[in-house]
């Protein structure tokens, strides 16, 4: 509820502050008084400032009133609220706007979500929130408060977008993952085939060196058992020469050296040994060296792709496997989740119809109640009516979209609520619908800017009781022409302009006793001008 709305040089107001009544509060005046830049105001400490082309600074002042709703939206928002007062500062320079709440800067877009749906401004030149066709299955569901099919929807709904996020954030689409798959499969088993152990690539290497190096090592250990032991000059030859020689001095005191060549002699036949059985190794196997050569061939090919080891390979090959179990789990999870989107629509169509038809059957007595106050108002035989138009896809609101409907007279065919020429048949029509439903909205305020516009003298009783029962439920502001209307106010202002040299000045001041019958005597137009 706004408490207070105080300003200091905006526009035409010099200064003025305003202490509103919990009920029914009238704001009159003659036109050009200033009292659309009384609605300015209102407008700007709920986040929609106006155009300010003046180079001097101003600014505006809400005071509100808080309850438990509004301090939780703001606490969502990051604001801490002490007390049950929230106040809204705006400030106007030439350069920007200046928002603070109890203080503390803010962007305005916190002060409009935090009124949002709370404080409604009700005017011939701006949106109205009942005219949001976005909104009208909000009238219905305030109405069905209670109803557990509201909360069965809704978790449903829930459930279902938090399924369609993770879906839609499988970027990759089913080509490319078949595409990765196939590439991965081709590369594990190309690898699995080839039954690569570690270290291998280094022993074939040796061997196939070997092998490819065969012929010249035959020939060089042939060479070598030529001068150890085969040939004529050889070393062998030479050493038991010098055996014989040896022996004849042995007894001589050199049998030690005779002790030695034996020694020699026998290192000899060793070495002699190995470089046979070096030699005979090395026999080439055209088969063998074959099957080594493809497995060279072979490991070189998986080096080139894979890594410079066989260590690495076997690790890419790990690497493969974890990637291609990650796609499939990928695909089954899509899987799981799409027969869950599946089983999400069937239930809430389901549970969407159930909500479709207690909103039908709520929105009939709705219709009767609104067809008696327009009766009221003068409008027999129009009617508003509530259409449930299917979506084609389940929506946050339902599986069907509500739009209210209206015809002005008998005979004529139904048309969007919004698309009513008329502004006093307008009036009527959100007079009959607030007055219907002043206990099953959420507002805390409603202003209503010359809701009398092309309503009349005659009909000025009727909607001034309207508009007091509407009050007796909502904080009611209203700015009137009508003399029944502020004649039964809690409270009643006058915004009044004066000439203050070459400026106009409007000021805002509350009506009692004698000063209050002459305004309204003066809008009744008993007292000439």
């Amino acid at each position: 509820m706004l408490l207070s709305l105080a300003g200091n040089d905006f526009l035409t107001f010099k200064e003025f502050y305003v202490e509103f009544s919990s009920g029914m509060n009238a704001v009159t005046g003659e036109s050009g008084a200033g009292k659309t830049i009384f609605l300015k105001a209102l407008w700007a400490v709920l986040g929609f400032p106006p155009q300010w082309d003046n180079d001097n600074a101003g600014s505006i002042e809400g005071n509100f009133e808080v309850d438990s709703s509004l301090s939780s939206r703001l606490k969502e928002m990051g604001i801490e609220i002490d007390g049950d007062q929230l106040l809204v500062t705006v400030s106007f320079t030439g350069q920007r706007t200046i928002y603070r709440i109890n203080g503390r800067m803010v962007p305005r877009q916190i002060v409009q979500t935090a009124f949002r749906d709370r404080v409604e401004i009700h005017s011939q030149h701006s949106s109205v929130g009942l005219l949001d066709e976005s909104k009208h299955h909000v009238i219905l569901d305030h109405a069905l408060r209670g109803e557990e099919i509201l909360d069965q929807y809704r978790e449903l709904y829930g459930e279902f977008m938090k399924v369609r996020r993770e879906f839609d954030s499988f970027s990759v689409d089913p080509a490319q993952i078949e595409r990765e798959k196939d590439f991965l499969s081709f590369q594990i088993s190309e690898i699995e085939q080839a039954e690569l152990q570690p270290g291998e690539d280094q022993v074939v290497e040796m061997k196939y060196t070997r092998y490819r190096n065969a012929q010249t090592l035959i020939d060089t250990f042939q060479e070598l058992r030529e001068i150890l032991k085969d040939g004529e000059l050889s070393v062998y030859n030479s050493l038991n020469d010098a055996v014989t020689i040896i022996e004849r001095i042995e007894d001589f005191g050199y049998k030690k050296w005779h002790e030695n060549l034996q020694i020699a002699l026998e290192e000899l036949d060793s070495l002699y040994s190995m470089v046979e059985e070096e030699r005979d190794s090395l026999e080439i196997d055209d088969e063998e060296f074959t099957a080594i050569e493809n497995r060279m061939t072979l490991i070189q090919g998986l080096k080139r792709k894979y890594g410079d080891s066989a260590e690495k390979i076997l690790s890419r090959l790990e690497t493969f496997k974890r990637e291609l179990g990650a796609l499939q789990e990928l695909e089954e999870r899509k899987e799981k989740l799409k027969r869950l989107e599946e089983d999400l629509l069937v239930r809430m169509k389901k549970t969407g119809l159930v909500l479709d038809q207690k909103r039908a059957a709520r929105a009939e007595e709705i219709e009767e109640q609104i067809k008696l106050h327009l009766e009221d108002l003068r409008m027999k035989g129009a009617e508003l009516r509530f259409t449930l138009q299917p979506e084609e896809i389940p929506r946050s609101y339902g599986i069907s979209r509500v739009t209210m409907m209206v015809k002005t007279n008998p005979g004529m065919e139904f048309m969007e609520i919004g698309k009513v020429a008329s502004g006093g048949e307008l009036s009527r029509f959100l007079l009959a619908l607030e007055s219907a439903l002043k206990d099953q909205l959420d507002l805390e305020t409603i202003v209503f800017d010359e809701v009398d516009s092309g309503v009349g003298q005659r009909l000025g009783t009727v909607v001034a009781e309207k508009l007091r029962e509407i009050s007796s439920e909502i904080q009611t502001i209203v700015i009137t022409h009508l003399p029944q209307i502020a004649l039964i106010a809690d409270r009643h202002f006058v915004v009044r302009k004066e000439q203050v040299g070459s400026k106009t000045v409007s000021r805002i001041e509350e009506l009692h006793g004698p000063s209050k019958e002459r305004e309204i005597e003066e809008m009744s137009g008993q007292i000439p001008e």
